[in-house]
């Protein structure tokens, strides 16, 4: 070595260390920006679905107490209007949001509630108008109720017009004889403030498109339709015949704190300057902490470790969005056999079979965990009730029904699951813990009752 050469080895030495540096800050950079992104789009998620089961139960509400007349009608179509009246004003008693209601038969009104106001209506021809015929006549082809807008009124402010055809005489095959429509206006201001809609909601800017009920292909009737251009979540709200689709994104300056790059930059260089031997230690030590001691070296499926920080994330974000969520254990049954009659080889194939198989029916935000020897770990965000949990858990059951073939011969896949949904069943980790491993326990002496 040279004398030239020794001398600027140091030199080359800090280059090495800068660019390690360099490279290091924006892989630091990437993952605070994923994992705080992924942070997010959970706490979005909780607050748009929050939104949407508010909206559909409002709407819901409101039809189900228009059914009522909808179904006298049917029955009696003869009946005067004197009837009807009664009916109606019961109706417009028990909601808030029922501007009117309307009868046409023939698809003429000629029954309207309440009158006052509303007597220009009184034998308008529904198939005469180009503005509202197309809307009827899709109501009239779906054999259901279609929901209309929102649009503004002739009376003023904004409303829905749920329009639904009614058939008599109805006959064991098809809908019977063609009577009429009834529709429903509805103030869809006063709906949608009863149900909490705002622009901003918990830091997030909220839009909503599919007028008409047309979901992503309609247009947008709330909020700023850039939401939609690039949106964190979105999540469909569901109605006969129809959707909508409400997105959100960060509002206002909450933006920056998962896009913005620079100021991230700017500090970690400033620190790399002076500080540079360290944070490759403090990097290093990161990636081994959050690396591989994360995660399984068998299945590649995150620990335990990694699962409990996950449900303590859950529990912390429900103060404030209100969201639940389901922990499943998950342990093999008949597994030791399966070591001592193939092997271990056979045991790890098994193992990596059953963690394939349950990551192919979770969802893509769901968190599959190996905790132990044989045992798995599902934490779902969401799921609110055991109902829905024991839908989980026969779709996790299916997708072990059919055995793993390991070296020509048959391996049957059973497994005992037991779940805890918080906060129903547990408000603290500890006591989640508990209550889905004594139901796994439960369910495995199940089993062996019937082996």
């Amino acid at each position: 070595m040279s004398p030239r050469f020794r001398r600027y080895l140091p030199y080359l030495a800090i280059f090495v260390v800068v660019c390690a540096g360099v490279a290091i800050t924006e892989t630091v950079q990437r993952m605070v920006s994923d994992r705080t992104y992924q942070v997010r789009r959970i706490e979005a998620l909780g607050t748009i679905a929050q939104l949407r089961a508010r909206i559909e139960s409002e709407i819901n509400s409101v039809l189900y107490l228009s059914h009522g007349l909808i179904s006298y009608v049917t029955i009696y179509p003869e009946v005067e209007p004197r009837q009807w009246s009664e009916l109606s004003r019961e109706i417009i008693r028990g909601s808030d949001y029922v501007r009117n209601i309307g009868l046409a038969p023939d698809n003429v009104i000629s029954f309207i509630y309440p009158q006052a106001g509303n007597e220009a209506a009184i034998g308008f021809d529904y198939e005469k108008s180009e503005k509202q015929w197309p809307a009827v006549s899709k109501a009239i082809a779906s054999g259901g109720m279609v929901l209309a807008g929102p649009l503004r009124l002739v009376q003023g402010g904004n409303g829905l017009i749920a329009r639904t055809p009614i058939y008599t005489n109805p006959v064991s095959q098809g809908r019977g004889e063609y009577w009429g429509l009834a529709s429903v206006v509805i103030d869809s201001d006063a709906l949608f403030a009863a149900a909490g809609l705002e622009s901003v909601i918990n830091g997030y800017q909220i839009a909503i498109r599919g007028q008409d009920g047309l979901g992503a292909a309609g247009q947008v009737f709330y909020g700023d339709e850039s939401v939609f251009d690039a949106p964190l979540v979105e999540m469909s709200i569901e109605f006969p015949n129809g959707n909508w689709v409400v997105g959100a994104i960060p509002a206002g300056d909450s933006e920056a704190l998962w896009l913005s790059k620079g100021p991230v930059r700017l500090l970690a260089y400033s620190i790399l300057i002076v500080l540079v031997s360290l944070l490759v230690a403090l990097v290093r030590l990161y990636h081994t902490s959050h690396g591989e001691a994360m995660h399984d070296a068998l299945t590649g499926l995150p620990n335990r470790r990694l699962m409990l920080e996950r449900v303590n994330q859950l529990i912390g974000l429900h103060d404030r969005t209100g969201l639940s969520f389901a922990l499943y254990f998950i342990d093999l049954n008949e597994f030791k056999p399966v070591n001592d009659h193939y092997g271990h080889l056979a045991g790890d194939e098994l193992l990596k079979t059953v963690g394939h198989r349950l990551s192919r029916v979770i969802r893509g935000s769901d968190t599959l965990a190996r905790t132990g020897g044989d045992e798995f770990m599902l934490l779902q965000a969401g799921v609110d009730t055991a109902e829905n949990a024991r839908i989980v858990i026969a779709k996790i059951q299916q997708a072990l029904s059919e055995p793993l073939v390991y070296r020509g011969k048959e391996i049957q896949i059973s497994a005992a699951v037991g779940y805890a949904v918080f906060p129903v069943d547990a408000e603290d980790l500890d006591e989640l813990i508990r209550v889905a491993d004594d139901r796994m326990y439960t369910a495995k002496k199940e089993y062996k009752a019937l082996v």
